[in-house]
């Protein structure tokens, strides 16, 4: 485990301020989801790679999603970062690695992990865990909601239906295709004393991406790439800060089924 310290600005001797351990153990898996039409069923099969992301990267976005979470709750926090990737994203698996440490002081341990959602929701995949980026190259809009009508996919217009998503030029459109970062994180609060889980809450943020044409083409052609990769961190950051927003840090248990990450945050 990596660690290292940051303190807020000058506190008072009346009141200490508390310690936050921030651990991310979302570890390198980055998923790559590709729906693909199955023949005789109008339900999309889904390809589904995996990849090591390098240099801690997504650990590292989750820690600044946990900060973030925490100067808002406790700007005057102490907080000290610590990053690990266990062989499962297992709490069990991180508080083996937390015993090794001297937690002398602590006030209370976060740990991130990769959450696991089985229904589909929004236009997504079953079954999807941790981080990574869905394409839904299918047609999704005009032909989808009235099958009379010949769709805009069939004409490569702009549609008048079918799922908002947000274009390199900062427009909320109807799209008939589209790319979705997503980033689904448990937070794990712990007793540092203990290692006792005290609390648990999630949150499953996405957000949906298309080109100025409602397609996703420019948007993993490499045109964009600029576009796709600060959205890509930008869903992370957010999804771990609201899966501790959502109620860790009041002391609640509040799993959530988020929905799209709000673009404007």
């Amino acid at each position: 485990m990596a660690a290292s310290l940051a303190t807020g600005t000058e506190h008072s001797a009346v009141e200490k301020p508390r310690t936050y351990a921030l651990v991310a153990a979302i570890g390198s898996r980055f998923e790559v989801m590709h729906a693909e039409q199955q023949t005789g069923s109008h339900i999309s099969a889904w390809r589904r790679d995996a990849y090591a992301i390098g240099d801690n990267m997504l650990n590292r976005l989750a820690l600044q999603g946990l900060d973030k979470a925490v100067a808002s709750y406790a700007p005057d926090s102490r907080r000290i970062y610590l990053s690990t990737s266990p062989k499962r994203p297992e709490i069990e698996l991180v508080i083996e690695e937390l015993r090794k440490v001297d937690r002398t002081g602590w006030d209370r341990i976060m740990v991130a992990l990769p959450a696991y959602r089985f229904h589909d929701e929004a236009g997504l995949a079953t079954r999807m865990r941790g981080m990574g980026l869905l394409a839904q190259p299918l047609c999704q809009s005009d032909s989808s909601v009235r099958p009379d009508r010949i769709g805009s996919c069939d004409h490569g217009f702009r549609p008048q239906y079918g799922p908002m998503a947000q274009t390199p030029k900062g427009e909320e459109i109807a799209a008939n295709t589209f790319a979705a970062p997503f980033a689904f994180v448990e937070i794990v609060t712990l007793d540092p004393k203990t290692l006792a889980v005290l609390d648990r809450s999630a949150n499953y943020g996405h957000r949906k991406l298309t080109d100025d044409t409602a397609s996703l083409t420019g948007i993993i052609d490499g045109s964009n790439k600029e576009f796709l990769a600060r959205q890509i961190v930008e869903v992370v950051q957010t999804s771990t800060a609201e899966a501790m927003a959502n109620g860790i840090l009041k002391g609640n248990v509040d799993v959530r089924e988020k929905g799209p990450v709000n673009p404007g945050r």
